[in-house]
């Protein structure tokens, strides 16, 4: 009954396993992820920023964001590394060409919400001068192509890596499933070679215990007649005294 209750298990985590793999295939063709305006708290005012929310974990998005902005803009953004995860990255006194020929700070709140991630992408020029839609709208919109640059090339790696995962973590399922079912079918065999077994056996301990029982009668009857043979024996001896 435990091996038939784990077999059932296994099969709903590879039924759910093979759902995920369908719904990750369907992603990595059909992702369509579009940052959005949104708000952030910095410096204690709340900032215009693009929002994204996207499956991956804060901290493998942080470290791929990281490497994408050192390859691809030459700047390296601090917060996440060794010994380091912190929800606000930042690059700040750096020069992002396409972006603008001036210093800025470079932004990037990243953390765990009930998709996956949020992401918030900032930047500024000074203390109170941030990248805004209105009065940066160049700026702003070089700030959105950085971003999407990003999840396109990320996204598609990522749920192609998943994909992988998953059918590893599929192929693994299908084995253990295929074991527990040769351990059921060997143990079904066993149960009736037992059962077999057990029926013998019955059937020998009915032929023993009528053999007891024949001998226990055998015995009842020898013990009578030699108690009789016993007390002849007596009567004999004291009728040869008396002669």
């Amino acid at each position: 009954m435990m091996q038939h209750n784990r077999n059932n298990s296994f099969l709903v985590q590879l039924n759910f396993l093979a759902f995920v793999l369908i719904l990750f295939g369907a992603n990595v063709h059909a992702q369509n992820v579009t940052p959005r305006d949104g708000v952030v708290e910095h410096n204690d005012k709340e900032r215009p920023c693009l929002v994204v929310n996207v499956d991956p974990e804060p901290k493998p998005l942080k470290k791929a964001w990281k490497s994408y902005l050192k390859d691809h803009y030459d700047f390296k953004i601090q917060g996440i590394g060794f010994l380091s995860n912190k929800d606000l990255l930042t690059a700040e006194d750096v020069i992002i060409e396409d972006l603008s020929s001036k210093r800025l700070d470079f932004y990037t709140k990243i953390v765990e919400d009930e998709v996956g991630s949020e992401m918030k992408v900032f930047a500024s020029f000074g203390y109170d001068i941030y990248v805004n839609e209105d009065e940066m709208s160049d700026e702003y919109d070089v700030l959105l192509e950085i971003l999407n640059g990003f999840l396109k090339e990320y996204l598609p790696n990522y749920y192609e890596s998943e994909v992988k995962a998953t059918k590893k973590k599929v192929k693994k399922l299908t084995k253990e499933v295929d074991g527990l079912k040769e351990d059921i079918s060997d143990n079904k065999k066993d149960i009736k070679d037992m059962k077999s077994e057990i029926e013998d056996l019955n059937e020998e301990i009915e032929e023993l215990t009528e053999e007891v029982n024949e001998k226990e009668e055998q015995l009842t009857t020898s013990s009578t007649k030699l108690k009789e043979r016993k007390e002849k024996l007596k009567r004999i001896k004291r009728q040869l005294k008396r002669q």
